[in-house]
Order: C-alpha cells, then structure tokens, then sequence
C-alpha cells in the first residue's frame, strides 16, 4: 500500500507530483485507505458480478499494452 516517486535528474517538483498522483490513484490506494475507515456490508451476488465484469474489460484491455 506504500506509495513513492522518486525525483528524476532534470525533473521539476511539479512532474514529481503529477507522477506521484497517478501512481497513487492507479494503486487504488485512496479507495484501501477510504474503506479501512468504515464498515461496509458484504456485496450482494449482483455486485460481485459487476465487479467481475469490470475487471474483465480492464483486463482485456491491458492484454495489447504488452503488460
């Protein structure tokens, strides 16, 4: 869950934050952080299901990046 940018040779403070923010959404650290702090009820089938295929599409999707 540990997050860090570390500032290249020539980079501005300013792309070392834009770095550092992107890394830190794509992570979903914010979203761990943010259901750590209260409770929630166990997803219902329906929800499992759409999570599921979410995750398919962003799966699928990646595959022609060369992940």
């Amino acid at each position: 869950m540990i997050c860090y940018s570390i500032k290249k040779e020539g980079e501005t403070n300013e792309k070392l934050i834009l770095r550092y923010k992107k890394s830190f959404f794509q992570t979903r650290t914010a979203n761990k952080l943010r259901n750590a702090q209260t409770h929630s009820k166990a997803p219902s089938k329906r929800k499992i299901r759409e999570s599921a295929i979410i995750r398919e599409f962003y799966r699928s999707k990646g595959q022609g990046l060369g992940r």
